[in-house]
């Protein structure tokens, strides 16, 4: 088992600092393309040992530890107020966020290269967040530079998802208590049949916004991108406002309805033309529901699970409606659906 901990930074650790700085994985993204010496690491960090940096004029406070896991210590981390400190590329007020809510910022490192690829990475954020960032804030801010892939998925991993992107960085959020917001796509041919029956039977009366895909025009995957102005892009930006995203089909031909497998299909453009929405799907949950009348095929959920897999989501399962003759398998689609429904929603 994994054991971390989070020592304050203190006056004796600064030579460790400077070691770490030396290391290219480091000094690559913080060392402001210039070399550290002892003293520049003592002269930075000499007021954040008291748990505070001079911004503006005014002590703000910001708090920063050395990283142990089993005992060695590994890494640097410091957490403060988000609004305390001017952000490079974009403000704080421009992301996506609620401002009666609290959000802290992070910044973190390995230094130690024999513990890089081991995977701590996305441990000890998760840790630290639940002890010490989301004891005080509601949320936590990190801007990765794109170039920065390794730590991007560092903090998809750790549960911070995209709200923000400029030219060179991505800003990411991670909350406390990620409240559901779910939305359901629904791609039949009839939009009052059976996959609607399973959608009402899972969500009952909670209000949730259905986009039913008949009522669109999304036209299929265009590698010339000439069908950029049709309603797939105005979709995917509702789309990645909710978490989870609960895509609903019928079982047509042992999978998934054509105008799904379309609009999944036009995915492809989130990784191309429109990769920020695209960086906005990682981190998220996706569901499927679905109904049936025979029985259900093989490896239907695969093109889901794998389509989860591939753009760093999460999958959830498959609640099957079923439609058929069957009295003994109807009888149990109010128990499938109550359980299904407390997995997502609960």
């Amino acid at each position: 088992m994994n054991t971390f901990s989070f020592t304050p930074l203190g006056l004796e650790h600064f030579p460790l600092l400077h070691q770490w700085m030396e290391h290219p994985h480091v000094w690559q993204w913080w060392g402001e393309k210039r070399s550290w010496t002892l003293h520049d690491v003592q002269e930075k960090y000499h007021s954040y040992t008291f748990g505070y940096r001079i911004e503006q004029g005014e002590k703000k406070g910001i708090f920063s530890f050395i990283v142990h896991f089993q005992d060695r210590p590994i890494g640097f981390i410091q957490t403060y107020n988000a609004c305390d400190f001017p952000r490079d590329g974009f403000n704080v007020k421009d992301i996506q966020w609620e401002p009666s809510q609290s959000l802290a910022a992070l910044d973190f490192y390995i230094g130690e290269p024999d513990c890089i690829g081991m995977g701590l990475g996305a441990e000890i954020l998760k840790n630290f967040l639940e002890n010490h960032v989301f004891r005080y804030f509601d949320a936590c801010l990190v801007d990765p530079k794109k170039k920065n892939k390794i730590a991007i998925q560092t903090y998809v991993k750790a549960g911070f998802s995209t709200v923000h992107e400029w030219d060179s960085g991505i800003a990411m959020v991670a909350r406390k208590q990620d409240l559901k917001n779910p939305i359901i796509i629904l791609g039949s041919s009839r939009s009052d049949g059976n996959t609607f029956k399973a959608i009402k039977m899972v969500i009952q009366d909670m209000p949730v916004p259905i986009v039913d895909l008949r009522e669109l025009n999304i036209d299929q995957y265009d590698y010339t991108y000439a069908n950029a102005k049709d309603d797939f892009i105005p979709l995917a930006e509702k789309m990645v406002r909710y978490n989870p995203i609960i895509l609903a089909t019928p079982v047509y031909w042992y999978s998934m309805s054509a105008s799904l497998k379309t609009f999944i299909d036009r995915w492809s453009d989130l990784l191309d033309t429109r990769k920020d929405i695209g960086r906005r799907l990682a981190g998220k949950d996706l569901y499927v529901i679905s109904s049936y009348g025979e029985s259900v095929p093989r490896g239907f959920e695969d093109a889901f699970s794998q389509t989860c897999e591939y753009l760093d989501m999460q999958y959830g399962g498959c609640y099957y409606f079923y439609s058929g003759d069957n009295p003994g398998l109807a009888q149990k689609n109010s128990l499938l659906a109550s359980q299904f429904s407390n997995r997502i929603f609960r």
